[in-house]
């Protein structure tokens, strides 16, 4: 097992102890009777995601010092959202929105049936969903302030992981520049990195005699973070409750990882409390004649969740 070379602040899991088991297992039934009980409705895009005004009337309810005290105690609640059918380790992640005060939960997924690239570790997770609603993460709490290499290049790529901060349960609170010293950052290549809710192709514009590319699959295109192959790709989920969820490709300056337009989907389905199981058919815009093209690496994830959803595939131009 690795060293770890950071000091911790053993205040912070003490005035965890102190709360006692009564005061953590009540913050969490009152979070999960809020899961419950709320309608997650894909256009306001808000599954698994705590308003600050709940956060912080649970604060002064259950006598709680801070908001990330209480990210630290939802932890175990965001397990919920993982999906490790593969390892059954199950990782959850809190993560605070910057722009609202907001509280993201998520938490790992896998792939049965598929190689094990596609994916998606808690971290990742929380940052693809906030990525989808347009805002950034300033506090991320998982169990360790120790994400693995793939999650610090994941994190790197943001524009704003500058200022980012992990906490955890034991008592750390490190900055990305403490755990990813010397980054290889989309600076090295000119670029300004994932900025959420950027529009980077507005004009995408199908290609040949297709039919027109719908509405949906045109807003999430537009917002792809495909600077370094130029070819942005989006894919829309629709539920068998007529439900959609939108994903676009976050490319890495790495290259690898880059999460592709499916995995985002995935993670708004699965923060709805959906599954896969329940999707009708899937659309995916990409670039025709591209460099990158999405359509192989879609039609095999798919065939491993949703093979009977039905795939159509639009070519568009930048």
């Amino acid at each position: 097992m690795s060293s770890n070379p950071f000091s911790a602040d053993p205040a912070i899991p003490e005035r965890l102890a102190a709360l006692g088991e009564h005061a953590r297992q009540s913050v969490q039934a009152a979070i999960q009777d809020y899961l419950q009980k709320a309608h997650f409705d894909a256009a306001e895009n808000d599954g698994g995601v705590l308003p600050n005004a709940l956060a912080e009337e649970l604060i002064v309810r259950f006598g709680l010092s801070s908001i990330r005290e209480l990210m630290l105690l939802l932890l175990d609640v965001a397990q919920q959202y993982a999906a490790p059918a593969i390892s059954d380790f199950h990782v959850g992640a809190v993560g605070l929105e910057a722009e609202t005060g907001n509280l993201i939960l998520g938490g790992n997924v896998e792939f049965p049936g598929t190689h094990l690239g596609y994916t998606l570790h808690g971290e990742g997770f929380v940052f693809t969903r906030a990525m989808s609603r347009g805002t950034n993460i300033s506090v991320i709490a998982i169990g360790e302030a120790h994400p693995c290499a793939h999650c610090r290049q994941c994190l790197a790529e943001y524009a704003a992981s500058d200022g980012l901060e992990l906490i955890d349960p034991l008592g750390h609170t490190l900055t990305m520049a403490q755990l990813y010293p010397w980054p290889f950052d989309p600076a090295y290549l000119g670029e300004r990195g994932a900025v959420p809710g950027r529009a980077l192709w507005p004009n995408l514009t199908p290609a040949g005699d297709q039919d027109k590319v719908p509405a949906p699959l045109l807003r999430a295109g537009a917002l792809s973070h495909s600077p370094y192959s130029k070819c942005p790709a989006a894919v829309v989920l629709t539920m068998r409750d007529g439900a959609q969820y939108a994903g676009f490709a976050i490319e890495s300056v790495a290259f690898n990882p880059t999460i592709q337009p499916l995995q985002m989907a995935m993670v708004n389905l699965l923060a709805h409390g959906q599954s896969a199981h329940d999707i009708v058919s899937v659309d995916l815009g990409t670039v025709s004649g591209g460099d990158v093209d999405y359509s192989r690496s879609t039609q095999e994830l798919l065939g491993a969740i949703a093979p009977s959803a039905a795939l159509r595939i639009y070519g568009w131009s930048i």
